[in-house]
């Protein structure tokens, strides 16, 4: 994930041309020395012109150049560094600076900076700080919000940890990829961000809220008793502080759906849906594959499979339905493909009629129709002698188990005795002939069995997923043993409250990946596990989310998978379904 952004970057870099100014610090006070950088990409002879400096000394500190390969590109830059001494106080603007490259005029974006007197203590909290937003405040009832939380630092901050966890009571909550690590610019100041990302699609109208959180960390500073001096950054003067930082609740006001219309899906966002067949001229008994597509932005992990028109004229098989999810993005996105073999019963010409999806519109408010085309196919007769069927369905599109038999003789009907061939007593049975005789109701009684259990497993598919839960989570176990030995501990956190959140949702057949601390905890409830061991679960998840976010210690990292291992087999003796 890092390596991709950071090809991501160098090709951004590649072909980016233009100026930047950044400062250290935008407060300071007279006393102060402050740094202040200026940056052409995209030439190394380009001559900046400076903003106004006029209150400020401004020495020269040297320059430095980079040079940039992605994608058989290459780019050069070029960074000028002057140290600047306050000759008043105020609040002064920097910029525009500008750079003519390639017969092309570009300006860096103006910022200000303030001078304090010289008792005065500038904002240390300008240095780091969070921040959380969502991308709309009035959403409709399971409209997709982004949720976005950022740690911003100018300084080096180590034990970053959030003292209270994520939480999205009245929300399902998808992550949208790892968290991610990037520079950013405010106010005219370089900043290394932290950045959490997670589709949030809520669940009821009305107002909800998102806590407030808080980041606890520990940040080296230079020393305050020579703060600024020109000596400070040889000699790398620090001290450790204690931080604590915070940002706001987030008020959300949820606006309720109209009335869904009959047929509803269920989706809500943007869908198209795509309908394909493989061919268009066949014969009668051969099968032509017909696909069925969903895709779109919004609760994608709800698609589900159109409902079909009448296609009583064909018979159907169907294929395991493909889904993708993409989860890296700007917000989650997804399809679903259904196949399907259409065989058709008679020749002519055969139409598969339009299937269509109503989904909810958020942008315009209201329910939306995707349909796909009606499709001709050119049927002809069968060559041959047509193969004998001995049942049809009655309802092939119903999915239930209904026939109706066409004919009841196998072999042809003889009325003489001398059609019986008799074997003398004691004659020696043929072992060949034996094997050819029994050979066929073994195979018949084996495909039985084969077929029975295939239904059984289709039918009881809820009763399979809860006796494995265990199982398949015990196994998973050996991810977060791995992780924890690689010393990927924030890893071993994240797939550790994957396991423990999944088997709740194997238990109860839902998709368990999005549930809360407190949603695996209200589901243990009504399964009958007692009070003590639902808050351990729920207070061992909300420890495995800090961890993933904030970073967990390697000693309670490899002790995890013991720890759980346990839980989830006291567990498993009390959930009563």
């Amino acid at each position: 994930m890092l390596l991709a952004i950071a090809c991501l970057s160098l090709a951004a870099a590649a072909n980016a041309q233009g100026i930047r100014v950044t400062v250290d610090r935008a407060e300071a006070t007279i006393q102060d020395k402050l740094t202040l950088r200026l940056t052409v990409d995209g030439s190394q002879n380009a001559q900046p012109r400076l903003p106004d400096l006029s209150a400020f000394q401004v020495y020269q500190a040297g320059q430095q150049s980079q040079v940039n390969m992605a994608g058989g590109r290459t780019s050069v830059a070029i960074t000028y560094n002057y140290f600047l001494v306050p000759r008043q106080t105020g609040t002064f603007t920097i910029g525009p600076a500008s750079v003519e490259i390639g017969g092309k005029v570009y300006e860096s974006r103006p910022f200000s900076i303030r001078i304090l007197e010289a008792s005065a203590t500038p904002r240390e909290s300008e240095d780091l700080f969070i921040r959380a937003a969502v991308s709309n405040k009035s959403p409709y009832v399971g409209e997709q919000v982004i949720y976005t939380w950022r740690f911003f630092r100018r300084v080096r901050a180590e034990d970053a940890q959030l003292l209270t966890p994520l939480q999205f009571d009245g929300f399902l909550a998808e992550d949208l990829g790892d968290v991610r690590e990037y520079r950013s610019t405010r106010g005219g100041q370089e900043y290394l961000v932290s950045e959490i990302r997670k589709a949030l699609f809520p669940q009821e109208a009305g107002k909800l809220t998102l806590p407030a959180t808080q980041l606890r960390c520990q940040v080296l500073m230079r020393s305050r008793g020579r703060r600024g001096g020109f000596f400070d950054d040889f000699f790398n003067r620090t001290t450790a502080e204690a931080r604590v930082l915070n940002s706001p609740p987030i008020e959300i006001e949820v606006r309720p759906r109209p009335a869904a219309p009959r047929g509803f899906s269920g989706l809500i966002g943007n869908f198209e849906l795509a309908g394909r067949i493989s061919k268009r001229q066949l014969r009668v008994g051969e099968s032509a594959t017909w696909k069925l597509t969903v895709s779109g932005s919004g609760n994608v992990q709800m698609i589900g499979e159109p409902n079909l028109p009448d296609l009583s004229r064909f018979k159907i098989y169907d294929d395991k339905p493909k889904s993708s999810i993409e989860r890296t993005g700007s917000k989650l996105t997804g399809s679903r493909a259904y196949s399907k073999a259409l065989v058709p019963l008679e020749a002519g010409e055969q139409t598969v009629p339009a299937v269509s999806l109503i989904y909810f519109d958020p942008e315009s408010g209201s329910y939306q129709t995707a349909s796909t085309s009606p499709v001709t196919l050119s049927v002809t007769p069968s060559e041959g002698k047509e193969d004998l069927r001995l049942t049809e369905s009655v309802a092939p599109t119903t999915g239930k188990v209904a026939v109706r038999i066409l004919a009841d003789d196998i072999l042809p009907i003889y009325k003489d005795l001398d059609a019986v061939a008799s074997t003398p007593f004691g004659h020696r049975v043929d072992a060949a002939w034996l094997g050819g005789l029994l050979s066929p109701p073994l195979l018949f009684f084996g495909l039985l069995l084969v077929e029975r259990r295939r239904h059984h497993l289709e039918t009881n598919v809820d009763q399979v997923r809860r006796r494995s839960a265990l199982r398949k989570a015990l196994k998973e176990l050996g991810e977060v043993e791995n992780a924890a030995r690689r010393g990927s501990h924030a890893e071993a956190a994240q797939l550790a409250s994957r396991v423990l959140r999944q088997y709740v949702g194997d238990k109860v057949a839902l998709e368990g990946s999005a549930f809360t601390p407190a949603e695996v905890a209200a589901q243990l409830g009504r399964c009958g596990v007692d009070d003590e061991l639902v808050s351990a679960a729920r207070e061992r998840l909300e420890k495995l989310e800090v961890a993933q976010y904030g970073g967990a210690g390697a000693e309670e990292s490899e002790a995890l998978a013991a720890e759980l291992r346990e839980l989830l087999k006291h567990l498993d003796r009390q959930i009563r379904l």
